[in-house]
This record gives C-alpha cells, structure tokens and sequence, in this order.
C-alpha cells in the first residue's frame, strides 16, 4: 500500500489526506470557526496557531489526516492515528462545528480503522472522549468500539481537566474482523475499496 506519507482514503463526500503544510490554512479556518467547541477538549484551541509540522513520511508514529470535502475541497477537521507501540494506536476525529451533525465524522473514521487493521497490520485502536462530549462518543459507538469506562487519568482541555470516558477496539485477525462487546464485525470489501494508495 505504500508507505503512510503516500496514502489517501477516500469515501463517498470526503477525502484524507496526510497533513501537509499545504492544508495548514484550512485547518487553522477549522479550528478558529469552531473554537467555542473545540476549547473544552483541545488544549491548542486556547490559542490556535497557523502551523502545520507533521510529517508522516518521517514519523510513522503520527498518522494525521486532513479530512476534506470532496464537493468543495474545503478542510473540514483532522482525524488520525497516535501509534502507541507496535501492533496499538490511539484514534483521535474533530471536525469544524457547521459539519456537525451529518455523520460525516463516522464517514471519516471507517476507512481509517480498516487501514489500521488491513494497511497496518495493528491488533488494537483505543481512544477516548469527554464524559459529556457526546457527539464523540456516539462516533466511537457507531465506529464499534467498545466502553471500558472511565478513563483513569483526567485530560487536560482548553478550560482545564476534565473527566473523560475509555473505548477501545480489537482486532481478531489480518483480514478485517473486529471483536467488540456484541460480536465480531466483518469490515467489507466495500469499505476497503475506500483505501487508495499512492505511489511514488
């Protein structure tokens, strides 16, 4: 598939792209238009700053995608992977607040976890969302992942800490299936048709 510097998913209304600096404008936009809900759980939202330094061609560990709008190219969050380890990685998803809402946050996150499990090769994503951030746990429950319960240390937010809920997401085998608390679930052909690897 490439190395991960290399890769783009792809869905039906989005498109990930590795950050870039080229995506730091709309990123910073992003934040700014949705800072009011972005600063109880983003320490960077207390003062967002125009700059873009991750590199995934060089730093495997951070695996930070830009999440577009493919009708009008406009950026519309980040979502991404934090490796913790070899076979683990933590999931992380924002997307601006007049996006909210439409499903489009879950819609980025699927080809993400099947890359992960198939692009990969990792057994486990974990992540976690504020106790009253509901918006981000109903991502996590549709994307499978399983409540653990409360997170044992308190994140810090733009507003100070804050109590915050654990999940996480296993995966059986190389091919897809993931176990989670009600079974397993097999993630299609359909869904891995969204991955497209690019090649130098």
């Amino acid at each position: 598939m490439g190395r991960a510097g290399q890769i783009t998913l792809e869905t039906e209304r989005l498109v990930l792209e590795p950050v870039s600096p080229a995506h730091a404008d709309g990123i910073y936009r992003a934040v700014m238009d949705s800072r009011p809900e972005l600063l109880p759980w983003m320490p960077w939202a207390r003062e967002p700053k125009l700059d873009v330094n991750v590199d995934m061609s060089r730093d495997d560990r951070l695996l930070h995608f830009a999440v577009i709008e493919r009708e009008s190219g406009t950026v519309l969050g980040v979502a991404g992977l934090n490796r913790e380890g070899a076979d683990e990685a933590e999931l992380h998803y924002w997307i601006r607040t007049d996006h909210a809402g439409r499903g489009l946050t879950t819609e980025a996150c699927r080809p993400l976890v099947a890359w992960a499990s198939d692009g990969l090769g990792l057994s486990r994503l974990t992540l976690w969302a504020g106790r009253d951030n509901h918006a981000s746990r109903r991502v996590a429950s549709k994307l499978g992942f399983v409540h653990l319960g409360p997170l044992g240390w308190r994140p810090e937010g733009g507003l100070g800490d804050f109590p915050a809920e654990s999940y996480e997401l296993v995966f059986t085998s190389s091919i897809g299936r993931l176990e989670t608390g009600i079974g397993g679930v097999l993630v299609t052909r359909l869904a891995l048709r969204c991955l497209r690897a690019i090649t130098e």
